[in-house]
């Protein structure tokens, strides 16, 4: 069954989640924070500016209220201004009241004057001088000049009458009023005051068109006013600035839609630049983890695949990273898995086929051996020539199943190696003397090449069976007119020995099955000698492994431990 793997124990899961929330949280703490600083840094630049800005402002409506007074001061403490007041709007004739009322006049003239009044020690009016701006009451208008509601502020000796708001087309207004004092310093007997318009005092206020979004205004005991002195309600939040008067102060007044607008617009991109990194963020990991954990499925369908005994499945080496990596260590992991495997299952056979051989053998060897006895006494007294030809024959079939015998004995109980140096060029000699016969029997060309300096350490009687059984084999497969030829060279502190023919060659479904006990393609024989060899070879430290195709032959390769003492070259010299 093929096991599914949980989204919530996956490790591709994890690292999705957890990448994207090291992704995201960074970026979304950054905007967090730049947008708290942004906002600190704005707000404490603007109101720096702003609080500079009211400052500014209450200097300059302090000043203008402070230049009023002292020239309200200066009138009321001018010698005969009393007298004046008390003289009436009709009464003149004197050379002193006329230049007061001259000085009176010059002072009234102007701009922020309509012009200046005098009342009684009631607070009645009782006279004007008007200046050029006077218009309404109480000049050139009938109804009452009304001050018993107005709010007062005082300031020192001086009363800040108002203000009052513009009506009726009337502007606004608001008197600094002085008390005159009689020939007693404490007795009141008169005010004079100046009548101030409005406008003059909140034309102070200045412009805020640097900041665009914020209105000035004039807080007074009366209400609001706005730069043109007219009353207003504000709507929006107040910044005040310092008092100028008791109650008196100048204003800002910030439009909460329009203050921020410009960095509003700033802030929302920011977050939507946040919002779309985030989520541009997210998918990329998310199809990351959906490419990662479906070629990480393919691990895991190999793993199963080669868990479950198919040592042939083979995963996809894609992309060149970490896990094509894995996957090329997997693939090399089942390719030895399946021929250690192979060697286990061979040698396990061959453990058992040895057994049985080596029980075969022991019952077959003594009665093969009293069969021969018996045969050969029949020979020597039989008389008949056919008789004795046909018990020649025999006893020639006796002597090869007693090598039969023989090699289900080495097959089965191969004895030890004993290792020793065995000199390439001796190692010919010898097989060269018996096979070289056999090859020119059947028209051969039989050649041994090498380089005469190379030593192996190896079982002598072993070696020379290995080459012995793969020459005569060479020589067998070969037809007439062929050749069989024996290599010798170094490999890498090894020695390679090559036994190649010009054969009919080995078809590839039979390859990996011509060294399996018992096997053979030869109309005579019992499948062994190839099977020996190999497991001489194995049993001294050696590897043996065959190349051939049909109609091309066939070779055998024999990778032998070196001698220690071995510094020989890789040039080839024949011997033969």
């Amino acid at each position: 069954m093929k096991r599914v793997m949980s989204i919530k124990k996956s490790i591709v899961q994890r690292y999705l989640i957890l990448s994207v929330l090291a992704a995201t949280l960074p970026v979304l703490a950054i905007g967090l924070l730049y947008d708290r600083f942004t906002s600190n840094a704005l707000e404490q630049l603007l109101g720096e500016k702003l609080s500079t800005h009211l400052t500014a402002t209450a200097n300059r409506l302090g000043a203008y209220v402070e230049a009023r007074r002292y020239q309200l001061e200066t009138l009321a403490n001018y010698p005969g201004i009393s007298a004046f007041a008390n003289a009436g709007n009709h009464e003149a004739g004197d050379e002193k009241n006329d230049a007061i009322g001259e000085l009176l006049q010059i002072e009234s003239d102007l701009p922020d004057l309509y012009g200046i009044l005098f009342f009684d020690a009631d607070g009645r009016l009782q006279r004007v001088v008007p200046g050029q701006a006077a218009s309404g009451p109480p000049y050139w208008n009938d109804r009452t000049f009304e001050t018993a509601r107005l709010p007062i502020t005082n300031l020192g000796e001086i009363q800040i009458i108002g203000p009052m708001p513009a009506s009726d087309g009337d502007s606004g207004w608001m008197l600094l009023r002085h008390p005159l004092y009689g020939r007693q310093a404490d007795q009141v007997i008169g005010y004079i005051a100046l009548h101030l318009r409005l406008a003059s005092l909140t034309e102070q206020l200045g412009s805020t068109a640097a900041v665009g979004t914020l209105h000035p205004l004039l807080r007074t005991p009366a209400g609001d006013f706005n730069t043109v002195g007219r009353s207003v309600v504000p709507k929006g939040q107040l910044i005040a600035g310092p008092e100028i008067l008791p109650n008196w102060q100048p204003l800002l007044e910030v439009e909460s839609t329009g203050l921020l607008k410009t960095f509003a617009l700033e802030r929302r991109a920011l977050f939507v630049a946040m919002l779309v990194s985030a989520a541009l963020i997210t998918f990329l990991f998310y199809r990351l983890s959906r490419v990662l954990r479906k070629r990480i499925g393919l691990l895991l369908s190999g793993a199963e695949a080669i868990s479950s005994g198919d040592l042939d499945h083979q995963i996809a080496e894609s992309g060149g990273d970490e896990i094509a990596t894995v996957s090329h260590a997997f693939n090399t992991m089942s390719g030895k898995l399946k021929e250690y495997l192979g060697r286990a299952v061979r040698m396990e056979k061959l453990a058992v086929l040895g057994e049985f051989a080596t029980g075969i053998a022991h019952e077959i060897r003594n009665p093969l051996a009293a069969i021969k006895t018996s045969v050969q006494a029949l020979a020597r007294r039989e008389q008949d020539p056919r008789r004795t030809q046909l018990l020649s024959e025999m006893a020639g079939e006796i002597d090869r199943l007693a090598r039969v015998v023989s090699d289900l004995v080495d097959f089965g109980r191969p004895r030890a190696p004993s290792p020793g140096t065995v000199p390439v060029s001796e190692l010919f000699s010898h097989v060269a003397a018996i096979i070289e016969p056999e090859a020119l029997a059947r028209g051969l060309d039989f050649s041994c090449q090498g380089n005469p300096n190379l030593e192996l350490w190896f079982d002598p009687d072993h070696l020379l069976q290995i080459v012995l059984n793969l020459a005569l084999n060479a020589v067998q497969a070969t037809p007439p007119g062929g050749a069989v030829q024996l290599r010798a060279s170094a490999a890498n502190g090894q020695v390679a020995v090559e036994v190649s023919d010009t054969g009919s060659g080995i078809p590839a479904e039979l390859l990996e099955r011509v060294s399996d006990p018992f096997f053979t393609t030869k109309t005579k024989g019992v499948g062994l000698g190839l099977s020996i060899s190999r497991q001489l070879c194995e049993l001294n430290g050696g590897r043996l492994h065959i190349d051939s195709s049909p109609g091309r032959g066939t070779v055998i390769y024999l990778l032998l431990p070196a001698a220690r003492a071995s510094h020989a070259s890789n040039a080839d010299h024949p011997d033969h």
